[in-house]
């Protein structure tokens, strides 16, 4: 078979399924389930471009949606076993693990009722696997809630594919799905765009500043912070992989100024100092602060 026919058959199945739930598991050879994966995580990448990040460009208009856990905050090691192992692996099981009828429901509820109130049990599933993930969030606006189905919504739409996979495949290829995503954009994806971002220098008369963006706490790595602040100017920051988020905090008070950007490392000195709101400004100039 033609391998964009099969893509768009994949799609195909994957769009009834939302449309219709059914609770029935296909037979097909191992190599076919690996390529329906795959299929499936460029469908989910695919619906990301044209509607994930759209709603998260929506969202960001309105307000700023900050992370209650950081992700680089952890170590790789510890953001491994969290995002990769211990997550997919308990929520795989919460949400999705009794999404097929066997013989422990039969004692309970017939196969023909099970089969009417099977597709409330996959929307009811990945709505609550969605909703569950605000908690990744600090905010507590009407904003917020408001606008909280399209902050969830990549979430949302990977609770439906995940439950395809775990109701045609079975519950192991939904935790590697799930397990292989998170691997990709929580761990792969940061560090290849590290690649893409320049450090930021700038020297003048004034002060000199270097920030180094990184994507994780490797081993070995420490966290320091040094500030010469007086008279509310800024005369030297020395900062090793400290979160810019934790370094506004420090500065404007917390929750005055937010950004997403995560790790870096800073070198900033200045003989006569600058006030903060030029520091601020100076940061404004080179990455995404509100």
């Amino acid at each position: 078979m033609n391998y964009f026919l099969r893509l768009k058959n994949d799609a195909a199945g994957l769009w009834h399924f939302v449309k219709k739930p059914d609770d029935v598991r296909i037979h097909i050879s191992s190599k076919n389930r690996f390529l329906l994966i795959f299929n499936l995580l460029l469908i989910e990448i695919l619906l990301h471009f044209i509607i994930v990040f759209p709603s998260d460009y929506l969202v960001e208009n309105f307000i700023t949606v900050q992370e209650a856990y950081p992700l680089s905050s952890l170590t790789l090691l510890n953001l491994f076993l969290l995002a990769v192992l211990m997550a997919p692996l308990l929520e795989e099981f919460l949400f999705r693990y009794s999404l097929r009828y066997h013989r422990l429901f039969s004692r309970f509820i017939s196969r023909e009722k099970w089969n009417r109130i099977f597709p409330y049990l996959v929307y009811g599933s990945a709505v609550a696997f969605g909703f569950v993930h605000l908690d990744n969030y600090i905010n507590d606006s009407w904003k917020f809630y408001a606008l909280s189905p399209l902050i969830v919504i990549s979430q949302l739409s990977g609770g439906f594919i995940l439950s395809y996979i775990r109701v045609r495949l079975n519950i192991l290829y939904s935790f590697l799905y799930h397990a292989v995503w998170n691997l990709l954009f929580a761990i792969i994806v940061p560090f290849v765009m590290l690649f893409f971002t320049p450090s930021f220098t700038h020297h003048t008369s004034r002060y000199s500043i270097s920030i180094e963006q990184k994507a994780f706490l490797l081993p070995g790595d420490t966290v320091s912070f040094e500030a010469d602040i007086q008279d509310d100017k800024i005369y030297s920051l020395k900062a090793d992989q400290y979160d810019l988020q934790n370094l506004l905090d420090y500065l404007y008070g917390k929750g005055k100024l937010t950004t997403a950007e995560g790790l870096v490392n800073v070198r900033f000195t200045s003989g006569k100092g600058i006030s903060k709101e030029e520091f601020a400004d100076i940061l404004k100039k080179n990455y995404e602060i509100k």
